[in-house]
């Protein structure tokens, strides 16, 4: 597809220069005549060559991946190759490498390709395009990864507005990964399968939460909600909790989770693993005089369950009271929330601390680890939100 040449406003040209790489795709005069994954020159109001982009409508955007000034001539293998090794550069000076754990490897704009992600998985990786239109170069930056990461195989995935509806769209380069396959992170073995889904079942993006959570937990009754394949609830069980529950609504993921422990060698007498939805749980919970130590709330952005329905923004309020009931003085509560239109977690638990006439003081905050550069310019692009609070 030809380069299509559009001439940016002022204002524009400003944004660019302050950082931002995704432009609103209705602030360009011409982007109209895009097609989805047209490549665009941005062009100053004097005529010079600002930027290499691509237009994604599907997003509403026009994604900047490489400045004038960087003498790149095309968005080509040669290109995403570079881009590639920046990468893998970047994350061994943090001792991130496959072959010690697992990682994020591309993280759109912050690694200079935006709409693109990549996660490492030991000899593969899994690629996601945020948009169909970014179908193309995902699958040059999947050539590129093959060539320079050294790669058994690598996973496309399209990750659109709509993906969650029907059959997931994918495509496989080199090898097939293996279903399942066993994975380390830091040294501790979980199970993923790379071709079954959008979510794999182990998100590099909380690995050093995993990490922070060993320490809180020896000695301690944990409840880990929303546990999907229970990556935390084995870290705490390796840690020494004296008794972790997990509670998710899915009968197949907690068999996963199962597998996980197994692979850790766990036992899982003195552990439950229970298949309800989590609100029920907790009200039986607090009706039986239950009380748990640490309690871990990390739940999905968006959630249509056979039993009931979850919306973070709406939801998240009274599922922390409800968690609250459930600790005893001085009890931990771990909170997590991966929205970019949630207001700050401290500000909704603060809310909700109040509501249960129960003080509190944080004692953590935290988001994405290293691997996960973003642009000062793009804060919403910084989604995950953690803290830790000590309920009296």
């Amino acid at each position: 597809m030809a380069y299509l040449a559009l001439t940016m406003s002022t204002e524009v040209a400003a944004w660019l220069d302050r950082g931002h790489r995704d432009l609103p795709f209705d602030s360009l005069p011409g982007a109209e005549r895009c097609e989805p994954g047209q490549p665009v020159r941005l062009l100053t109001p004097a005529g010079d060559l600002s930027a290499l982009a691509v237009a994604d409508p599907e997003n509403e955007l026009v994604r900047a991946f490489a400045l004038g000034d960087e003498g790149v001539s095309a968005l080509d293998l040669t290109f995403f190759r570079a881009r590639v090794r920046r990468a893998l550069a970047r994350r061994a000076a943090f001792g991130l490498t496959r072959e010690r754990t697992t990682h994020r490897l591309v993280n759109g704009a912050g690694d200079g390709l935006p709409g693109l992600a990549v996660d490492l998985y030991g000899d593969y990786a899994v690629l996601y395009a945020y948009s169909r239109g970014l179908l193309t170069m995902g699958r040059m930056l999947a050539e590129a990864m093959l060539n320079e990461v050294g790669l058994e195989g690598v996973v496309l995935k399209l990750r659109a507005r709509d993906s969650a509806q029907g059959p997931i769209k994918q495509e496989i380069f080199g090898n097939t990964p293996p279903a399942p396959l066993v994975v380390h992170e830091e040294g501790v073995p979980f199970e993923v399968h790379l071709t079954s889904g959008l979510n794999v079942g182990l998100f590099t993006d909380m690995r050093e939460h995993r990490t922070r959570l060993s320490r809180l937990v020896q000695g301690r009754s944990v409840l880990n909600t929303f546990s999907y394949t229970g990556s935390l609830s084995v870290v705490a069980a390796r840690s020494g909790a004296r008794s972790v529950t997990s509670v998710d609504l899915a009968s197949g993921v907690q068999k996963w989770a199962r597998e996980n422990f197994r692979l850790s060698g766990l036992a899982l007498e003195g552990h439950r693993f229970e298949t309800q939805e989590v609100t029920s749980f907790m009200k039986r919970a607090v009706r039986d005089g239950e009380t748990f130590d640490v309690i871990i709330v990390d739940p999905p952005t968006y959630s249509a369950a056979r039993a009931g329905s979850w919306a973070m923004k709406k939801d998240y309020p009274d599922l922390i009271v409800r968690a609250v009931a459930l600790l005893p003085k001085d009890g931990l509560l771990w909170l997590s929330a991966n929205s970019r239109e949630l207001p700050p977690l401290t500000q909704i638990a603060h809310e909700a601390f109040i509501r249960a006439k129960r003080p509190a003081q944080l004692l953590e905050l935290g988001s994405l680890p290293p691997d996960y550069p973003t642009l000062l310019a793009q804060p919403s692009d910084r989604y995950l939100q953690v803290s830790l609070f000590c309920v009296g």
